[in-house]
């Protein structure tokens, strides 16, 4: 693997650090501030803060009652975390090479220039969120200059053309450029040894403070050290410049090598229970060390933010949160770090009225629908047929609520808003379904689109109709403990539930993706060259809708997170069937393929879908990772691991395990907490060797065979072949 320096390094020098998704790749962050590697231009987009964002009106041509008339743009904000560095005169050049340590999230560039190696050491603190620490070293006696610099924000004060070439490919996946930009410079601050700015977003009002302040300077041996401690406040209606130069000030009494021993222990204690270990593979090891990593530099943990698609990496997808925050990031983090599973759901609890307008909008009387794509809350696409119409996502939120139920025991989160979370999103179902007399009196749910946005407003698409039926029944049940429904509609959502169609395809033997699917024109798969790939960029969505095709995992997402909703054979037959209509021109399907395979016992299959996941950014296997890291792409290929390959799920109150063999994966460990308790897991080929320790009981169970509990045997360790 090209960047692999170890199975805890990443490293790139050379000719390499040149290819394009390298300031993506050595992204590093801590959930509120995210800061892009080397590569991108002196005034690109740089540095992004998570849940920072203007309104931005959407224009049509010809609208419609309930569309989206505004959205969210997170624009990259001033760049506070690049001291200005001068070499005999001249400013330092491009890095020439770079490495990201795992284990401290520490990134370290050289810039060469005049002969000299200068070097930059720096961490976004994952302890103090506000804080970016900076080291320059160079050598004793060189003319070298290192001084506090913080630039605007990009565009704010030389605007850049907005027109795009006339023969450009459209990419909807790519935030748009401004010819005007919506920044507003407010104060500006410069003294000795610091820097300041403060801007504002003229529609949504936050106010961003940025500084950079230095901390220390000293001669160690041959070398000069300069330390900087760099900040971000943001706020809408409170003072952000002085409190941040107050947490500035308080660093600096901290000093540079405190802070990074803090760092330090934070990774530690990240890494002892989230440790994932392959043997005798340590480029493999990387990658799923490096999904993990950039996940947790990702992810919000104040309960105020959450994860966009892109992380805090790049301008993809203008920094909205989908549903794949839901259902591919939020279970590695129920399983390894609670409390920010926990976190991810609190801000998804506080946007229930805005779901709740938008429910309104979307023509129900009561009830909640969360939007498709947001950052503030509020539905921001454009486009329903594959936006809008995605009503799984109530579907999806509700199994992030049951994983973390499953993984925590936590069951205070319902009492703090998840329960009725559940329940308003659970009434949608009642009101866009109905029991058709014409079909045995079965549940039908039409004019939705599912996971798979080639195949849009469908009848009756089977993985949202298999998610509904399982949050009707978790809303019914956990909605009557707690008085929030009465008997008679905690009875129609579970009449509903018991007889939900699910679309079967007898000449296939498989179920359906939806009613109309196997009706459709196969598309020409043999016509269509390489260089058409994505379809989306390249064909009128009409001319997609209109063939059988698949973007991405559909009725096989079902079959990874519900196995057991099918038989094994019928797990086989539908991954085979899928796989042939299946484009994966979305980097959330091979994780979804693998873990469906896993559990159908294809190892194989499994093994080869693994891999797209794992690499998809470390070798930008879909050429846009440029644009910001594939945040469930990442999260896939643990889940995949954990939930696929060891056959990880809860049943009641056990942690069940049933692992297949995967072919070139002889071997691999990982740890997660289940219950409060570290639980140490080891695989060898089809066996299954569980540690735990602590002082509760956990029930474990391998492949069938319930084993052992802390219980009964201190530091238990269970076999099962």
């Amino acid at each position: 693997m090209r960047f692999a320096r170890d199975g805890w390094c990443l490293a790139a020098e050379g000719q390499t650090l040149q290819l394009h998704h390298v300031p993506a790749l050595f992204s590093i962050g801590n959930g509120f501030i995210g800061m892009r590697g080397p590569g991108d231009g002196a005034d690109a987009p740089r540095v992004y803060l998570n849940g920072v964002y203007e309104r931005m009106p959407i224009a049509y041509h010809e609208a419609a009652h309930g569309y989206a008339r505004e959205t969210d743009l997170r624009l990259a904000v001033a760049d506070a975390t690049r001291p200005a560095i001068v070499v005999e005169g001249q400013p330092a050049a491009a890095a020439s090479a770079v490495t990201l340590d795992l284990t401290r999230c520490l990134r370290a560039e050289t810039v060469r220039a005049g002969g000299i190696d200068v070097t930059i050491e720096q961490f976004v603190s994952m302890a103090q969120t506000a804080l970016v620490l900076t080291r320059v070293r160079f050598p004793a006696g060189k003319d070298v200059v290192v001084t506090p610099l913080v630039t605007p924000p990009p565009g704010s004060e030389a605007p850049v053309a907005a027109e795009p070439q006339s023969d450009a490919i459209y990419d909807p996946r790519i935030a748009p450029t401004l010819a005007d930009s919506p920044w507003r410079k407010l104060e500006l601050r410069a003294g000795p040894g610091i820097a300041a700015r403060t801007d504002r977003l003229h529609r949504s009002g936050f106010v961003v403070a940025s500084a950079m302040q230095e901390i220390g300077r000293r001669t160690a041996g041959n070398l000069v050290e300069v330390d900087f401690v760099s900040g971000y406040q943001a706020a809408r209606d409170e003072p952000v410049l002085e409190p941040l130069l107050a947490t500035l000030n308080a660093a600096q009494a901290r000093g540079y090598d405190a802070l990074l021993a803090e760092q330090t222990a934070w990774f530690a204690d990240f890494w002892s229970s989230s440790t994932v270990s392959i043997p005798d593979q340590p480029e493999t090891e990387l990658a799923i060390r490096y999904a993990l990593a950039e996940l947790t530099m990702a992810v919000g943990r104040d309960g105020k933010t959450s994860i966009g698609a892109k992380g805090q990496t790049g301008e993809g997808y203008e920094g909205h949160v989908f549903w794949d925050a839901d259902l591919y990031v939020l279970p590695v983090f129920a399983f390894t770090q609670p409390a920010i599973a926990r976190a991810m759901l609190a801000w998804r609890i506080s946007g229930l009225d805005a779901a709740r307008d938008n429910a309104r909008a979307m023509g129900q009387t009561e009830g909640a629908l969360y939007p498709w794509r947001t950052i503030g809350g509020h539905e921001c696409s454009s486009y329903f047929p594959a936006g809008p119409a995605q009503y799984h996502i109530n579907a999806d939120i509700a199994y992030a609520l049951e994983t973390y139920l499953a993984a925590t025991g936590d069951r205070t989160i319902l009492n703090q808003g998840g329960a009725a979370m559940l329940v308003e999103t659970a009434r949608i179902w009642l009101a866009i379904g109905y029991h058709d007399g014409d079909r045995d009196d079965a549940f039908v749910i039409n004019r939705v689109t599912g996971p798979d946005e080639y195949s849009a407003i469908v009848d009756n698409n089977l993985y949202t109709n298999v998610m509904a039926a399982r949050h009707l029944r978790f809303a019914a049940r956990e909605g009557l403990a707690l008085s929030l429904l009465d008997a008679a509609e905690a009875a129609r959502m579970v009449r509903a539930a018991d007889a939900m169609l699910l679309p079967f395809d007898d000449a296939r033997q498989v179920y359906a993706q939806d009613d109309g699917y196997f009706a459709l024109d196969p598309w020409p798969f043999a016509d269509t060259p390489p260089e058409k790939y994505p379809l989306l960029l390249h064909f009128h969505p009409l001319a997609i809708y209109r063939r059988r095709v698949s973007k991405q995992a559909d009725a096989v997402l079902a079959v990874a997170l519900l196995p057991e909703a099918f038989a094994d054979t019928m797990r086989q037959r539908m991954v085979e069937t899928y796989e042939a209509t299946t484009t994966h021109d979305s980097t959330l399907s091979a994780s979804a393929f693998a873990t469906a395979a896993a559990r159908a016992g294809d190892g194989a299959r499994a093994a080869h879908y693994w891999r797209v996941a794992a690499l998809t950014d470390l070798s930008d296997l879909f050429g846009n990772t440029d644009h910001g890291l594939h945040m469930a792409a990442l999260a896939g290929s643990w889940t995949t691991l954990a939930m696929g390959f060891a056959g990880m799920r809860v049943e009641g109150d056990t942690l069940c395990f049933d692992p297949v063999e995967i072919p070139g994966l002889p071997e691999y460990r990982f740890s997660i907490t289940y219950r409060g308790v570290p639980v140490e897991v080891t695989v060898s080929g089809a066996t299954a060797r569980v540690s735990v320790r602590g002082d509760h009981a956990v029930q474990i169970r391998i492949a069938g065979v319930d084993v052992a509990t802390s219980s009964e045997i201190q530091n238990a360790r269970a076999t099962v072949s």
